[in-house]
């Protein structure tokens, strides 16, 4: 858990799909989550039902590791907070979020 309180997780499905990509797309992965728990709402909210918010950001694409789109879902009550990264697609079209 980081200093804010927020704890974020990587799901299963998202880990494998990061992995698929190459080890340039885990790191970029594991960034992004450990940025979430200092700031959960720093991609576009797309969504939101009861306590759950669900965001899209965008990682840059950087060597062999082409542009990825993630999704992921913000649950700021009840405590604890959580985000949990549930989906990345390889995405080369221009940055929106």
């Amino acid at each position: 858990m980081s200093d804010t309180g927020v704890i974020a997780a990587v799901t299963e499905r998202a880990r494998l799909l990061a992995k698929s990509l190459g080890p340039a797309a885990e790191t970029a992965v594991e960034n992004l989550r450990a940025e979430l728990e200092r700031s959960p709402r720093l991609g576009v909210l797309v969504g939101a039902q009861q306590s759950t918010e669900i965001y899209k950001t965008r990682i840059e694409g950087r060597g062999d590791m082409p542009g990825l789109a993630v999704a992921y879902v913000y649950t700021p009550q009840p405590p604890p907070q959580t985000v949990a990264i549930v989906s990345l697609v390889p995405d080369d079209t221009s940055a929106d979020c």
